[in-house]
């Protein structure tokens, strides 16, 4: 019986970490439904707290805006830092090469995503997330977002 208990934890525990690739096939998903500018297929990759917060139609413009910043995207390189749930990627477009972060959640959707020549920058044209800011506030008494905690590392 405490074997059976043992395995039935590990297997929780091992389903509740993404696989060594998710970020990255994640990306390549992205990427299909981008170019096509597939605004539900778009919807399906977010997170649930996404999905409530941006409508189809959200999306739409979302996406418009993204393909006015790069027009069509040729790829995305592999994360050149990052780990299971996130990723910095390069972004190959028609007119320019720019930067991707891109986080997941433990289910392999997407919490996280910006698409921008400059991550610092308080207005990002391309970007989805759970915040109303992209990046964090910071200073004391202002909470900074998880997801936030990443491209503050690089401020």
């Amino acid at each position: 019986m405490a074997a059976g208990l043992a395995g039935l934890l590990l297997t929780d525990a091992a389903s509740a970490q993404v696989g060594p690739h998710a970020v990255i096939n994640v990306s390549q998903s992205l990427l299909r439904v981008y170019n096509a500018r597939d605004a539900a297929a778009l919807h399906e990759l977010l997170a649930p707290s996404l999905q409530a917060r941006y409508s189809i139609e959200d999306l739409q413009l979302t996406l418009a805006r993204c393909h006015g910043l790069t027009h069509e995207v040729e790829r995305f390189s592999l994360p050149s830092w990052g780990a299971r749930r996130y990723g910095f990627f390069g972004v190959y477009a028609e007119n320019s090469v720019l930067e991707m972060v891109l986080e997941i959640d433990e289910d392999e959707k997407i919490i996280h995503w910006v698409i921008t020549g400059d991550v610092t920058a308080k207005d990002q044209q391309c970007v989805l997330s759970g915040t109303p800011s992209p990046l964090p506030r910071g200073g004391f008494g202002h909470p900074v977002e998880p997801s936030q905690m990443l491209v503050q590392s690089l401020v």
